[in-house]
C-alpha cells in the first residue's frame, strides 16, 4: 500500500508510538498502513475535551505527544480523576454506543483520530495484533486499578509521594526531574484529596528534603530511594 506523504507521517507516528509491541507479529507494517490511511492528526489545545462523558463514542484516540486526563462524574456531580494517559494509548474503543467517561487534554497534544467502526474492521482483519493490543490495553486497566488500590491504603502525603515517583518513570524517564503537565487540582482529585491538603503535601516532601520545586509544575527528586520508602512505610 502506498501512502502519500500526510499518511507516511503519521504512520511513522502510530509506529514510534506503540510499534515495539507488535513489531514482531506478522503484518504489521500492513496494519500501520490501514491505520494511518483511515486516520486524521489533529492538534488539540491544553485543557480541551477529546470527548465528555455519554457522548457517541464514534472515534478512538491515539495520543502521539502530550497526556490527557480520564475523568468521571460523580452521583453528587463532582469531578473523580483516574488516570493519566501517555503516548500510545487506545482511547475511546469500547462497545457501547457512548463514552462512559470524559478524556481531557491537559497539554498541548498531538492525537491521531480514528472511527471506531474501521479500526475495528483493521483489528478483524489483523486478530493476531488485536489480541496484542487487547492484550496491552488489559495491561493498562490492570495498572490504574493497582494505582488505585495502593493509593486506598496511603496516607495523603504517601499518595502523593508515590504519584510523584510513578510521574517520575513515566514523564523523566529516569532523569529525576520532570514537568508535570497537570494542574495541583487535577493531581488533587487523582489523589482523592483537597487542594489544600495537596498544597501541603508538596510543601512537606519539600521540607522534607525529598523534592526541590522550581515551579508549579518542574519537580525534581532530590532522594528517590528515600521518597519510596516514605510513600511505603
Amino acid at each position: 500500500m502506498k501512502l502519500d506523504t500526510s499518511k507516511v507521517s503519521i504512520k511513522t507516528s502510530l509506529a514510534s508510538c506503540f510499534g515495539s509491541n507488535f513489531q514482531d507479529l506478522n503484518g504489521s507494517q500492513d496494519f500501520l498502513d490501514e491505520l494511518a490511511t483511515m486516520a486524521q492528526e489533529i492538534t488539540v489545545e491544553a485543557n480541551s475535551y477529546l470527548f465528555k462523558e455519554s457522548d457517541a463514542s464514534n472515534f478512538v484516540y491515539i495520543p502521539i505527544s502530550g497526556v490527557i486526563m480520564l475523568e468521571r462524574s460523580t452521583a453528587r456531580g463532582s469531578r473523580h480523576v483516574f488516570a493519566f494517559l501517555f503516548t500510545g494509548n487506545l482511547i475511546g474503543l469500547s462497545e457501547f454506543s457512548f463514552y462512559t467517561f470524559s478524556a481531557k487534554s491537559v497539554s498541548n497534544s498531538t492525537i491521531v483520530k480514528i472511527n471506531k467502526d474501521l479500526i475495528k474492521n483493521v483489528f478483524e482483519r489483523h486478530p493476531q495484533i488485536a489480541k496484542r493490543f487487547h492484550e496491552y490495553t488489559n495491561m493498562v486497566l490492570n495498572y490504574i486499578l493497582d494505582q488505585l488500590f495502593i493509593m486506598g491504603q496511603k496516607t495523603a502525603h504517601q499518595r502523593l509521594a508515590l504519584f510523584l515517583l510513578d510521574m517520575e518513570k513515566r514523564i523523566g524517564h529516569g532523569t529525576k526531574k520532570f514537568f508535570l503537565p497537570m494542574s495541583r487540582q487535577d493531581i488533587a482529585d487523582y489523589l482523592g484529596m483537597s487542594l489544600e491538603t495537596t498544597s501541603r503535601g508538596f510543601t512537606s516532601l519539600k521540607s522534607k528534603g525529598l523534592i526541590s520545586i522550581e515551579s508549579n509544575y518542574s519537580i525534581t527528586l532530590l532522594d528517590p530511594v528515600a521518597l519510596a520508602e516514605f510513600g511505603d512505610n
